[in-house]
């Protein structure tokens, strides 16, 4: 069973594909599952003045939409990708538990008004201090809020790090990275496998396999997959080998979901 967790559609400022458009490319990639995970971040500092939804209604009607018709051909979930900034959370919480939504990811896309994918995010910094910047962050939200299922690209920043990715740097911090998967664990909470990491320089998924080698050591068992699709020629991208990877380090299921509640997938 093919499934892909994390796909933006027009409802996210930054794509401009279609949700039938998702849908056909999903079906030929043969994905049996799929979650629109449409951002909803209240304050991103970057080229889009808005990086949310503001229309929900509007946003979960469309997805009824398209789960009637492709019934019995796929099967697809209603998430969102909140933006977890510290300052927010309540009002995240709010919205969340207002909606029937299936899937919530949780990811850090800013700090301190600063993108990490802007380059000021990085100045001054080593590559450690912005390893461990970006994994206090996601800490501390993960202390501070409940309300979402798994956490997106852990080691997203590595992604936009102006200095060359070089092999160990997702060694970088593991001591924190060690505490922060022990609390998703202790909380019941899980990781995303994010494959657009294979698009860029580090060639590797959000996380690095040996971070998911050491979270499933760990006792950690929740995991979904997402290709972070924004266009149709990646949606699915990398799921086959990915899952395949997966059950080689010994995940024995993938985590799905339906009004928030867990559904486990044999591998």
């Amino acid at each position: 069973m093919l499934i892909d967790y994390h796909l933006h559609s027009q409802f996210s400022c930054d794509s401009l594909t279609t949700m039938d458009e998702i849908c056909q490319a999903a079906l030929h990639a043969g994905l049996n599952e799929i979650a629109f995970t449409d951002h909803m971040d209240f304050t991103y500092p970057h080229q889009y003045e808005t990086h949310y939804i503001h229309d929900l209604e509007n946003y979960l009607a469309a997805i009824s939409q398209y789960q009637l018709r492709y019934a019995g051909q796929l099967t697809i979930r209603a998430g969102l990708e909140i933006g977890l900034e510290r300052h927010r959370l309540d009002e995240y919480d709010k919205i969340i538990s207002a909606y029937p939504f299936d899937f919530i990811i949780g990811s850090v896309h800013e700090i301190n008004g600063v993108a990490v994918s802007q380059k000021a995010f990085f100045q001054n910094k080593s590559k450690e201090q912005v390893y461990r910047q970006y994994y206090g962050a996601i800490l501390d939200c993960i202390r501070s809020f409940d309300n979402f299922d798994v956490i997106g690209h852990l080691d997203y920043c590595k992604r936009y790090n102006p200095e060359p990715y070089q092999p160990g740097d997702h060694l970088i911090a593991m001591d924190l990275i060690t505490e922060l998967l022990q609390e998703l664990i202790q909380r019941g909470k899980g990781l995303e496998v994010n494959t657009s990491g294979f698009r860029h320089s580090s060639a590797m998924g959000l996380p690095h396999f040996d971070i998911l080698r050491h979270y499933h050591q760990l006792g950690g068992t929740r995991i979904t997959i997402g290709s972070d699709s924004h266009r149709t020629q990646y949606v699915g991208y990398q799921v086959p080998e990915t899952t395949a990877v997966l059950k080689k380090i010994g995940f024995q299921t993938i985590s799905t979901f339906g009004l928030r509640h867990e559904y486990l997938v044999k591998l």
